[in-house]
């Protein structure tokens, strides 16, 4: 029955790291998590090299001081066996066991410390984001919303799928148990591939959370800008497409030179990362050919666009474009 059970054990922790994996890497192409796995990664790296990094660390204070919570981890798993598998799998559900019993909460707090760390690189990050990619037109008031969403999502990374995989990795070096150690490794590592690919393989790159509210505010904050930033576009992409059309897919995604003039118009008003958001689209219609620049915006807004027809007249109107326009653009956008 024992060995029933750790073998029951074993194979839930491998579902776990066939999935868990693949997940983080689509959420570190959306939201910057990677101070968070960064300090993961130093913490086993701490853990499997304990005796050589407490030497280090005693004889170089500046090392004491970096790796200190990372040898706080190692002393504390040395001490304390982690809880059985499904304890970090519901890990915040159990809010407030791990706050009102000892060994849970000092456990806790040093996983908050953990995500404290992190939190340093984060804030850096964000306070460069702020300068960089916020003014004129967006403020402080644009931007605390999305450093907190980040930050959010970052500490339930840490709390439902770090945790889980570290213990995991903790429990089977304690056990002894080099094979199946080594299996979870390598089906993690399966799955990161896996998530890779399918990433690489997409016609568009994954766009962030914070440069998809960026763009999106921009728009709204001055929309005569914006059209006119949009109206540059497509006049340079109609540029290069009245000479050369080896861009434009039979789904009227329109990739190559002329996507990348458009950007390159749209860069003035938005930003390098909004700009490159940005799609284009050519359809048919009545009066001959429409080219659509459009930002699929998410989140059960609507999209942003503007369309152009080979004539140069400009517009916004939605009647102006074949039926199931959108559609076919998200479709093209996704795939």
């Amino acid at each position: 029955m024992q060995r029933f059970v750790a073998f029951a054990d074993f194979v839930v922790r491998l579902v776990f790291f066939g999935a868990a994996p693949f997940v983080i890497a689509f959420l570190a192409a959306v939201f910057p998590i990677t101070g968070a796995l960064v300090q993961i990664a130093l913490a086993l790296a701490v853990f499997f090299t304990a005796e050589a990094a407490r030497k280090l660390a005693s004889r170089n204070r500046l090392v004491g001081f970096l790796i200190g919570t990372q040898l706080e981890f190692e002393a504390y798993y040395r001490e304390h066996k982690p809880y059985p598998f499904f304890y970090y799998v519901f890990y915040p559900l159990l809010f407030p066991y791990w706050l009102a019993v000892q060994r849970a909460r000092r456990e806790f707090w040093l996983y908050k410390g953990y995500t404290l760390a992190s939190l340093v690189l984060l804030l850096a990050s964000l306070v460069y984001q702020f300068v960089t990619k916020f003014p004129p037109e967006l403020g402080l008031r644009d931007f605390w919303p999305i450093a907190l969403g980040t930050f959010a999502v970052e500490c339930i990374v840490v709390l439902v799928f770090l945790m889980p995989i570290v213990t995991t990795v903790v429990t089977f070096h304690q056990m002894g148990a080099p094979r199946r150690l080594a299996a979870l490794l390598v089906v993690g590592g399966l799955s990161v591939t896996a998530a890779v690919v399918v990433l690489e393989r997409k016609r568009d790159p994954i766009v962030s959370y914070a440069t998809r509210t960026r763009a999106r505010l921009r728009t709204k904050k001055d929309g005569p800008h914006a059209v006119h930033a949009q109206t540059s576009a497509l006049e340079s992409a109609w540029k290069v497409l009245a000479s050369d059309r080896s861009g434009v897919d039979r789904d009227g995604k329109v990739e190559g030179a002329a996507l990348d003039a458009a950007h390159q118009a749209l860069e003035p008003f938005y930003k390098h990362d909004e700009a490159f958001a940005f799609d284009l689209w050519l359809t048919r219609n009545k009066q001959g050919q429409t080219l659509v620049i459009y930002f699929e915006a998410r989140d059960r807004k609507p999209p942003i666009w503007l369309s152009m027809e080979s004539n140069g007249s400009v517009t916004n109107d939605s009647k102006r474009l074949p039926r199931g326009a959108f559609v076919a653009m998200k479709h093209a956008a996704d795939n």
